[in-house]
This record gives C-alpha cells, structure tokens and sequence, in this order.
C-alpha cells in the first residue's frame, strides 16, 4: 500500500475544506511538504513553522500567521485519521488473505489419509509460510511418553533432539499446551540443545480434543525478529492439521490391527490344514489296514514268518 504523504493527502481529501481555512486566515499561511516545496495557501508566508506529524514522522510543514499552529493541528488529525484508516483496511486485507490461506491449507488436508503425507504438507506449508532454517514435526508417544521427530524440513542439524514434555522448550509447549516465540534460544534457560546451532525458535502443540498429540516447530540458526503474527499463523495451521493427523494414525493403527488379525487367521488356517491333512492321512490309512485285503495279506505273512522262524529250529537229537 502507498505511504502516507501531506501532498496526497491535500489533493485527494483536505482540498475542499483546507482553501476556505487559508482564505479566512488573518495573515498569508503556507503549506510544504518535508522537502519544503510548497503544497498549498501563500507561496511565501512569513512567521513560525509548525510540523505536520504521524507517528513521529514529519509528513510537512505549516508556516505563517499565528493560525498557522491550529491548521497544521487540524492536518496532523485528519493525517492520523488517513493512517488510522489505511491500517484497518490493510488488517482487514490481511485478515481476508489469512483465512483464505488456511482454507485451502484445510482444504488439503481433508484429502490426505496417510499420516507421510499429512506431515510433509504441513510442515512444507509451514516452511514456506515462516522464515526458518528448518522446520520440524514431533509426535508425543503415548507409551513412553517421548517425543519422537517424524519429520523434517530444511537443515535437518539445526533441529532439536528428542525429548520428554516438560523438559527442553518444545517439551514446555508439550506440556504447557501454549505455543512459544523465542528470539534467542542461548539466554532461555530451558534450552538445553546447545550443540544443534538454533538460535531462535517458535514451536506450536497439536492438539486434539484438548490433549497434545504433537508439535511443530520452526528453527533459525540466527538470531531471530519472530513476531506473533507468525506465531499465530503457526499456531492455526498446527490446529489444523491436528485432526487430520489423529484421523490418519487411527486408520494406520486400525489397518495395522486389521493386518494382524489377518496374519493370526492365515497361521490358524495353515495350522487347521496340517491338521485336516493329517487326519486325513490317518483316516485313509485306517481304511487300508482295515479292509479285507489287508487282513489276507497280514495272516499270510504271520503264517510265512512262523514258518520261517520254525526252520532256523536246530533239528531235534531224540
């Protein structure tokens, strides 16, 4: 948006009601900008300067006759009503492109059903919407309790190590659930990574039904000038992808369960063959040795073997 200037002011908005103001002056009164040419009223007014101020900024200058003082009053308050309004169309500009933004980060990640593709899109929108030398996604293990990176964007040695909640920055916004803005790492007396290069950080929880499920964090190896709008962007699309993260796992666990049940009823199934294949072959050799053919050649044999055994008899002396 263009800067605020006292010639663009009077052109546009003051000139109606500045002419009749200077014409009514008991004595000539000029109007200049910083430069001091001349904007508007006497061309060459002698008497006391007075500055036309924003912000303390000197957009002008009002020189002339004592009322001089009053006009350059009067431009200062219509000049800070301009900034006043140039300002709240640019938050609300601001405000327009923001909810845009995280609508069609939304809009993304409705689409994602792997818990891969759900990290990598949000730290990539992450990244590429707030300067850092890396950006980094953790996910609290229930279990133990530890948070384990699951991913990184950029320099993957300016990162913090894994650690406990409560213990380290990131542990803190873990176990605090309020997202962090630190400029200089070195003089936070929690940071304990000293050997990783950060030097400045912001870090927001995922949460889902108000319980953390992970964070994700935004790292700078340089000292860092982080404002909370960013915070607050980091924030939203850490919020946002947060569900769809938990939505994810719940189908990764619910598919690794279903896998499982699936591999316990294929080895049931294989042991339930073997078992039928051996009935089976116990039952078919039953038949064999139970039918009558069998039964004749086993008496044949009895009666081949007796016969056998009474000829290696040593013949009788008597």
């Amino acid at each position: 948006m263009a800067k605020i200037t006292l010639k663009r002011l009077i052109q546009r908005d003051l000139s109606a009601l500045l002419n009749p103001v200077l014409q009514l002056a008991d004595a000539p009164i000029g109007i200049y900008d910083q430069e001091g040419n001349w904007l508007s009223g006497a061309r060459e007014s002698e008497g006391e300067r007075f500055p036309v101020e924003v912000q303390d900024e000197v957009l002008g200058w009002v020189s002339g006759s004592p009322a001089a003082k009053q006009v350059a009053q009067l431009l200062t308050a219509l000049a800070i009503q301009a900034v006043e309004r140039r300002s709240l169309a640019t938050e609300a500009l601001e405000k327009y492109r923001e909810i845009n933004l995280l609508y069609s980060i939304a809009e993304k990640l409705t689409s994602c059903r792997e818990v891969d593709e759900v990290v990598k899109l949000a730290l990539a929108e992450a990244h590429r919407l707030i300067r850092g030398s890396s950006a980094a996604l953790f996910l609290l293990d229930a279990k133990t309790q530890t948070l384990k990176l699951i991913s990184v964007s950029g320099q993957s040695d300016v990162v913090e190590p894994v650690l406990k909640p409560g213990r380290g920055i990131t542990g803190y916004v873990a176990a605090s659930k309020k997202p962090e803005i630190v400029n200089d790492v070195l003089a936070d007396p929690r940071f304990e990574a000293k050997e990783t290069g950060i030097r400045a950080l912001l870090c927001a929880p995922m949460q889902a039904q108000e319980k953390v499920i992970g964070l994700i964090s935004i790292y700078n190896d340089e000292l860092g000038n982080y404002r909370a709008e960013e915070l607050k962007l980091l924030t939203a699309i850490a919020l946002q992808a947060a569900p769809a993260l938990e939505s994810a796992l719940f189908l990764q666990q619910e598919m690794e369960a279903a896998r499982k049940r699936e591999a316990e009823l294929q080895e049931k199934l294989q042991e339930l063959r073997i078992e039928i294949d051996q009935a089976k072959r116990d039952r078919q050799v039953a038949e064999i040795t139970e039918s009558d053919f069998f039964q004749s050649l086993k008496k044949k044999a009895e009666l081949m073997r007796k016969r056998v055994d009474s000829s290696k008899e040593p013949p009788s002396l008597i």
